[in-house]
């Protein structure tokens, strides 16, 4: 579904959800690369990052670029909550028929949320 064009029957809507904890350094990187990969998927997306209580710059880099990206969505949690916790509260805030998530930290690139889609889409 990655490079196909979705009428308005197969129109995706999509939440990217990142807990993050300590995550300032790489926090940006994960952004960015979720939103370039929700938009060669949909027009309909959301990137919701859950800043878990965290003791270094992540809520002050996350502001940033909440001011520089209208689709993104910061929860800040005053004290830490656990992972468990972090994702409770994306889901919640989940406004997206499908949900995409994967931590903070760059152990997974957000690129490749477009292969999980082309082995989900239609005909697959």
């Amino acid at each position: 579904m990655s490079q196909r064009e979705n009428s308005q029957e197969e129109r995706i809507e999509l939440s990217v959800i990142f807990p993050a904890y300590n995550d300032a350094g790489t926090i940006p990187s994960m952004v960015i690369g979720a939103r370039l990969a929700a938009r060669k998927l949909t027009d309909s997306y959301e990137i919701i990052v859950v800043n878990d209580g965290s003791s270094d710059h992540t809520a002050e880099v996350l502001s940033e670029l909440e001011a520089v990206f209208p689709e993104l969505r910061v929860i800040h949690h005053p004290v830490n909550r656990g992972y468990g916790g972090a994702l409770r509260t994306g889901f919640q805030a989940a406004t997206k028929d499908l949900i995409f998530y994967t931590d903070g930290d760059a152990q997974y690139d957000p690129r490749e949320m477009s292969r999980l889609f082309d082995a989900w889409g239609p005909g697959s």
